[in-house]
């Protein structure tokens, strides 16, 4: 199924409104353009599946920031052990 859009004179472009809403492509998302086989492409980034997420572990009460330098640490420790090792 085609569609066809004008361009602007500023390069603007609309996207039919089935394909935004299939693509789930909302007011202000980020697009990337590319090209393919000679045709350009144009999808929705990843951004907007990361911003997506924003939020959802602020449950957690864990202070993540240490957790995170603990296994850090953690695994330079067994990094160092494995140099030992092989010494």
């Amino acid at each position: 199924m085609t569609r066809s859009a004008a361009v602007s004179s500023k390069g603007q472009l609309v996207i039919p409104a089935d394909l935004r809403a299939r693509f789930k492509i909302k007011p202000r998302s980020r697009v990337v353009f590319g090209e393919a086989n000679g045709k350009l492409t144009v999808e929705p980034t990843a951004l907007q599946d990361v911003l997506a997420l924003r939020g959802c572990m602020s449950h957690i009460e864990e202070d993540v920031e240490a957790w995170w330098m603990e296994e850090k640490r953690k695994e330079r420790e067994r990094e160092e052990t494995k140099i030992e090792e092989f010494r």
